[in-house]
């Protein structure tokens, strides 16, 4: 089982690896260099530059209202979180149509599970149309946002954000009043603005707890885009631009061929069908779609009102937030997202635990935290290589059976451009679900189980190649820990058994597939990828999700050399394959070692106690003591300090006061000119 490592194998692999201390500075430092990356070609850039100007942004705004305005909408719901994200549409076509405004007291009225989203939305209704509201309807409005207590209550993190956000925007409204809790408008304000700055600290310490979600970084964004757009105070709107900006940057970075990259948090569309597609399909999809024309989904007027496209739900809701919206993120964000840079490049990440971001969150009216786990910004971590026409991730993990994003989390996968709806494979070891009984057909998942992160999983990546490794124990070991933390939509229900296999998922659509000396390799118009088993035996078999055929690797030791390619490097499909054939990859004892066809040296293997691999690239190991914030040629966050760069122009966002302060600078030459710079001073925000 993990940890099993013997100690003459653990001494091997420890020696085989040791190297000088600043061996993993010299990666760093080729993450940052990026050196090897081409220009974009005139033509190309001309045309992602069409893509993201204010111009096509606005287009795709325009889309997105129009279509929202008609969506079918259930006008008697009382939780406005199925309903306003279509009168805010309606609104914004006329904002003095009826049938929205008679909606508002329905929705806004509703307390219940998930009224933090009906409040969020009901906040930028309030305050984008306020000049609008009727006047029938000022004083019911007045009063329920008198009434509502869950301003400073707690949940999620994203619950926290729309609850926090949505009560500083409608106190602003009434700021001498008496809120919940015997406050005063003011003084919740105030309360609220603490909140903003503490949260603000902690994620640009540590990065979000739900960050990189297919369904929830859109949740997320939605209330900071309403302070940074619609607040009074200053403080709030660039406190708020700063959170937005960092969440966008992250979106943007980790983004390719319309796919949020691997590792992925709370990505629960596994268990219902709605993860993500070569066209928006999961909600965070559409705030790339919107911003720099991510995906596949089309923007002429016709196509777009395909079926496919066009989802009143779930997608549909925040996308129409944004849309709204008349706030637009800078240029380099969408030029970033668009990968209007140089490319290939390699992104190395980490994200911190729930517990970095919680003392935030506390307060003392109505969410006061019990002691939790120590904050650990090192709790996962990403490593994510962007070429033009295809990407890779990989997620490395600190083990926590009690956290429920383990258990609906995508640990591993590959994205490439493709005219087909499934763009995204992965890998996977069934565990956390096996049990389950599927609703369709009243038996249990078993093999079909697909999601989450596998305690038995090991994962070493670098560049366009990666190595997944399992050591599978018989009896699962932590059978007697069945966590019940979370939604009990998602307590784990396995069996004791351990399915002994890794699983590799690829769509029927594909163009070719092919086995050659032991390896199978995929091409999908000009992009290829070798898998190369490293235990002898795999098969295909049918998968019983649709459009999806499965390759398995039995075995208690198991595990898959990946390595990735395109016509431009490799000249044909002919020539990567044979290049493949030339490289070495083997699995000794518990250690997996990989020569890649870049003559990168990729080792991994388990180490005791901990779901942290024994992993090293060219000899340095991983040091994920060590691992950035964020780190990459366009991108980086360090001590509070984030610089966004698209190769011609940037900014930084320096959070290491109260308060943070922008600077703009451009790119000539390799050398930066500051042209100008934003900070709050005497309650205004200056521009210099």
């Amino acid at each position: 089982m993990p940890g099993s490592l013997p100690v003459a194998a653990a001494l091997l692999l420890v020696c085989c690896v040791a190297s000088v201390a600043d061996d993993f500075d010299d990666l760093l430092a080729r993450v940052r260099g990026n050196e090897g990356a081409s220009p974009l070609t005139a033509a190309l850039d001309a045309e992602l530059a069409a893509d993201v100007s204010d111009e096509a942004v606005e287009h795709r705004r325009r889309l997105i209202i129009e279509t929202g305005a008609v969506a079918p909408a259930n006008w008697n719901a009382p939780n406005g979180k199925h309903t306003f994200d279509v009168a805010v549409c309606r609104l914004k076509v006329d904002p003095d149509d009826e049938t929205a405004w008679a909606y508002v007291p329905r929705g806004m009225a509703f307390r219940g599970q998930g009224d933090t989203f009906g409040r969020s939305e009901l906040s930028r209704i309030a305050r984008q149309f306020e000049a609008h509201i009727p006047d029938d309807l000022r004083e019911p409005l007045h009063a329920d946002i008198l009434d509502y207590d869950g301003y400073l209550g707690g949940g999620t993190e994203n619950h926290v954000a729309m609850r926090r956000t949505s009560g500083l925007l409608l106190a602003e409204m009434y700021p001498e009043d008496i809120y919940a809790y015997g406050l005063t408008g003011e003084q919740l304000i105030a309360e609220l603005l603490k909140y903003m700055r503490d949260y603000g600290h902690a994620i640009y310490d540590a990065s979000m707890a739900e960050y990189l979600s297919p369904i929830y970084h859109a949740v997320n964004t939605g209330p900071w885009l309403n302070v940074t757009e619609l607040a009074d105070s200053a403080e709030a709107r660039i406190t708020a631009r700063a959170i937005l900006d960092w969440m966008l940057l992250d979106l943007a970075i980790n983004n390719s061929q319309g796919i949020i990259m691997p590792p992925l948090q709370r990505e629960k569309g596994y268990l219902h069908g709605t993860y993500q597609r070569s066209y928006c399909k999961a909600p965070s999809q559409w705030t790339g779609w919107l911003y720099w024309g991510a995906s596949n989904t089309p923007t002429d007027e016709a196509s777009f009102r395909d079926e496919r496209y066009v989802t009143a739900k779930p997608g549909g809701t925040w996308a129409r937030m944004h849309a709204v919206s008349d706030w637009t993120p800078h240029r380099v964000i969408r030029n970033i997202g668009a990968k209007r840079t140089p490319l290939p490049y390699m992104l190395l990440q980490s994200r911190g635990n729930w517990d970095c971001i919680r003392e935030s969150h506390r307060n003392d009216y109505a969410w006061r935290h019990q002691d939790g786990a120590e904050p650990n910004p090192r709790y996962q971590m990403r490593s994510v290589y962007v070429a033009r026409d295809y990407a890779i991730g990989c997620g490395y993990y600190t083990e926590d059976l009690a956290d429920p994003i383990l258990r609906n989390h995508v640990p591993f996968g590959i994205a490439w451009r493709t005219g087909d709806e499934q763009n995204l494979l992965r890998f996977v070891h069934p565990y956390w679900y096996t049990a389950r009984v599927d609703e369709e057909t009243g038996e249990p998942l078993g093999r079909e189980d697909w999601l989450g992160v596998s305690p038995f999983m090991r994962m070493v990546h670098w560049e366009n190649a990666a190595i997944v490794l399992c050591e599978i124990p018989e009896i699962d070991p932590f059978a007697d820990a069945i966590p019940d933390k979370g939604s009990p939509k998602f307590f784990s229900e396995r069996t004791p058994e351990c399915i002994r296999e890794l699983q590799f998922y690829a769509p029927l659509s594909v163009d070719e597939r092919t086995e050659e000396g032991g390896v199978i390799f995929l091409r999908e118009g000009d992009v290829y990828l070798a898998i190369r088993p490293l235990a002898g035996e795999a098969h295909w078999e049918d998968a019983a999700w649709e459009g999806w055929q499965r390759l398995v690797l039995p075995g208690a030791v198991t595990g898959a050399a990946v390595e990735l390619g395109d016509a431009e490097e490799f000249g044909s499909f002919e020539g990567f394959r044979q290049k493949v054939l030339a490289t070495e990859a083997r699995i000794e004892g518990d250690t997996a070692s990989f020569r890649t066809t870049r003559g990168h040296e990729l080792s991994v293997a388990f180490a005791e106690g901990t779901w942290l691999p024994n992993a090293s690239v060219n000899g340095a190991r991983l040091d994920f003591e060590r691992w950035p914030t964020c780190e990459s040629p366009w991108l980086s966050v360090r001590d509070r300090v984030l610089d966004a760069n698209d190769g011609r122009e940037g900014f930084t966002i320096d959070f290491t006061g109260d308060l943070p302060v922008y600077e703009y600078y451009e790119l000539a030459g390799g050398e930066r000119r500051v042209t100008s710079r934003e900070f709050v001073a005497n309650r205004e925000i200056v521009h210099e």
